[in-house]
């Protein structure tokens, strides 16, 4: 019997096909990456979600660029918030990644005791970094990479790390953990040195591997029936005083000017909104927080917005 090219190729395409899946259905590749196994082991609740595509498609017709290996010189995973882009360097991982699945991409380190792995979902960027064993360093350093006149910085509660781009906030990297093989917590802390988030595992006597993970979670970009903007406790301060010298209109012209240099679209449309509806329904919760030396907060729901004033503690920049 004679097989026509057509039959061949077809044929050919299943072959490469079944040969590239497992019986678990994840692709060949994976089985021989030890980073994934590592993070199969310890955190499958985030291998089972990066099955999955990550998306590409924000509100205000924005789109994330298709997840894949970073090609920055220091390997950024980049997600972008409306028209700013804020990046986690990770400079201690080496070679071009792989991706094992659609959501995961994973890379070698300077270390051999360490691996790296980028995780993207629909609301969350995360770092993960792999502990392999206990010669592995306990300090890992990862610069963050953000529009021009932003900060970085510990909440009050020493944990979260709040990114604000001209006394307002952006997003923030969520408190660190750190587990082991048996599931167990592992001591971790941040601490930040100018862009650089910089985290401490305490490793010694966990089972191996630890994994750890900064993650970065993202305002007003892919929650569209909720938002926040929140202002810095120096510019609660500052609208403020302008109230009390110089009344509402001083009041909205401070507002106003913050609200000029915003340039996340989503914010903007807010923080305008605030100022055309009439800062005077705000005061109160304006006088509240900086009494409290806390942040003043306008929250919006949509279809609208509709506004209304807070008094915010947590995500509250302490400048």
């Amino acid at each position: 019997m004679r097989i026509g090219t057509r039959a061949l190729a077809v044929i050919a395409t299943v072959f490469l096909t079944i040969s590239s899946v497992g019986l678990s259905g994840i692709p060949a590749t994976a089985a021989d990456d030890p980073a994934l196994a590592a993070l199969t082991q310890v955190v499958p609740d985030i291998v089972e979600e990066a099955k999955t595509t990550p998306p590409t498609e924000i509100p205000e017709g924005n789109t994330q660029q298709p997840f894949a290996a970073s090609t920055a010189v220091d390997n950024s995973l980049t997600a972008t918030v409306s028209d700013s882009d804020i990046g986690i360097g990770t400079p201690d991982a080496v070679g071009t990644g792989n991706q094992p699945l659609p959501g995961l991409v994973t890379y070698a380190a300077k270390q051999p005791s360490v691996a790296f792995a980028h995780n993207r979902t629909g609301q969350v960027a995360r770092v993960l970094t792999v502990i392999k064993d206990a010669s592995a360093p306990t300090e890992y350093r990862f610069p963050i990479s953000a529009p021009e006149n932003s900060t970085l910085e510990l909440d009050e509660d020493g944990s979260t790390v709040l990114i604000y781009n001209e006394e307002v906030y952006l997003g923030e990297i969520d408190a660190p953990w750190a587990k082991d093989a048996n599931g167990n917590p592992v001591p971790t802390t941040y601490r930040v040195e100018g862009m650089t988030l910089v985290q401490t595992v305490n490793h010694a006597g966990a089972a191996y591997p630890v994994v750890a993970d900064p993650a970065l979670k993202l305002q007003c970009t892919w929650w569209k029936a909720m938002c926040r903007v929140i202002f810095s406790r120096t510019v609660t301060k500052r609208i403020h005083n302008a109230w009390l010298y110089g009344g509402a209109a001083a009041a909205a012209e401070v507002l106003k000017y913050v609200c000029d240099k915003i340039k996340e679209k989503r914010v903007k449309l807010i923080c305008k909104v605030a100022v055309v509806t009439g800062i005077a329904s705000f005061i109160y919760k304006i006088r509240e927080a900086a009494q409290k030396n806390q942040c003043f907060a306008i929250r919006a729901q949509w279809p609208g917005p509709i506004t209304w004033g807070e008094v915010r503690k947590q995500s509250c920049s302490t400048r």
